[in-house]
C-alpha cells in the first residue's frame, strides 16, 4: 500500500507540474493557466518562463523519475521521495514568502502533497531500519 500510494502521489504531481511546467516555459505571460504577470511582486522584473522551467524540471520530472526509483525497488528511491516532498514544500514557501503569490487552492493541495510524499519516503525509511535490524 506504501508503494502504491507513493506512485500514485508521484505520478499525479508529475503529472502536473509536467503540463505546469510546460504551460508556464511556452506562454511566459502565465494567461494559458489563467495567471497574470500582475500577479508577481512589482520587484519581480521577469515573467513565468524561469518558474515553469523550474516546475518542469523539479516538479514534473523529478517527480517522474522518482516514480521510476519506487518501481524498481531502487536503494535510493526513498531519498528521491523524500527530495520530492521537500522540493514541492519549499516551492510553495518561496510562493508565499518572495513572490507574494497567494492561491491557497493551488497551494494547500501542494503542501499537503509535499507532506505526504515526505511521510511515506520516512515510513520507507523506518522500514528499511526495522529490517536491518532483524538480519
Amino acid at each position: 500500500m506504501n508503494k502504491l500510494s507513493t506512485v500514485a502521489l508521484l505520478i499525479l504531481l508529475g503529472a502536473a507540474g509536467t503540463f505546469n511546467g510546460m504551460s508556464l516555459t511556452s506562454d511566459p505571460t502565465g494567461r494559458s493557466l489563467g495567471l497574470d504577470v500582475d500577479m508577481l511582486p512589482a520587484w519581480h522584473t521577469w515573467d513565468y518562463r524561469i518558474s515553469g522551467l523550474f516546475v518542469l524540471i523539479f516538479l514534473g520530472l523529478g517527480s517522474l523519475i522518482s516514480v521510476a526509483a519506487v518501481l524498481v525497488d531502487a536503494y535510493d528511491a526513498p531519498t528521491c521521495v523524500v527530495c520530492v516532498g521537500v522540493v514541492t514544500i519549499g516551492w510553495v514557501v518561496w510562493q508565499i514568502l518572495v513572490l507574494d503569490i497567494d492561491a491557497p487552492r493551488a497551494q494547500i493541495p501542494l503542501t499537503l502533497l509535499g507532506v505526504a510524499l515526505t511521510i511515506l519516503a520516512i515510513g520507507q525509511f523506518r522500514a528499511r531500519a526495522r529490517d536491518r535490524s532483524r538480519q
